[in-house]
């Protein structure tokens, strides 16, 4: 028995390890496919939400904001949640995957007003291969660490991701890197993709589960 739960382990974090870095090989294809289609495509000009907003340059909350967020995770994921890294790196893999999905799915021009993100030298150098001009819905920066709430346990690291996503989704939207509908919509798709993988694949999991390990 105790063999057979480390197989099942084993497989766990490979299966994860494996998944993630498919899912950022997804999101690098669709991020260049969007940045070539969507350069040629016009700005939307009627989003309320934006007219409404002041534009302010807040890249720089983009960039490092978006950077401590992973640190944090990373760290929050070894301190917290040791025996659910495999979980962690799933949901995340599913979440981007999704994402690279939606936004081949729906090119459009950058909003008017766009910051741009290119002067930073840690984009230059990681951000470059993760995010693109013109992979706008849904918001990665506000969906990731709002899944980070869904999913993480202890209360204090949920309260810093639900106020992480908060403070990324206004960054976007004054920054002009997004349209709303992309920061309001990350946050019912990133919801309904937990909860599809509760209805779906983790009923299916724990049945595989208690027959191998």
């Amino acid at each position: 028995m105790l063999e057979s739960s480390r197989r099942v382990r084993a497989f766990e974090a490979a299966a994860a390890t494996a998944a993630i870095g498919l899912a950022f090989l997804v999101n690098f294809y669709a991020g260049r496919y969007v940045h070539r289609l969507g350069a040629r495509l016009p700005s939307l000009n009627e989003d309320l939400l934006l007219h409404a907003l002041p534009r302010m340059d807040l890249t720089v909350l983009f960039v490092w904001g978006f950077a401590a967020f992973l640190v944090f995770a990373a760290a929050a994921a070894l301190l917290t949640e040791r025996g659910r890294i495999p979980y962690v790196l799933w949901m995340y893999a599913l979440l981007i995957s999704m994402r690279g999905m939606f936004i081949m799915l729906t090119p459009m021009g950058t909003p008017s007003g766009m910051f741009p993100i290119e002067d930073y030298t840690l984009f230059n150098m990681v951000g470059r291969y993760l995010t693109f001009k013109n992979d706008l819905f849904f918001s990665a920066h506000t969906s990731m660490p709002f899944l980070g709430f869904l999913i993480y346990r202890r209360g204090w690291v949920r309260i810093v991701f639900l106020a992480g996503s908060i403070a990324m989704g206004f960054c976007v939207l004054l920054s002009r890197l997004h349209y709303s509908i992309d920061v309001i919509g990350a946050y019912f798709i990133t919801y309904a993709v937990v909860r599809i993988h509760q209805e779906i694949f983790e009923m299916r999991y724990a049945k595989w589960k208690k027959r191998w390990g």
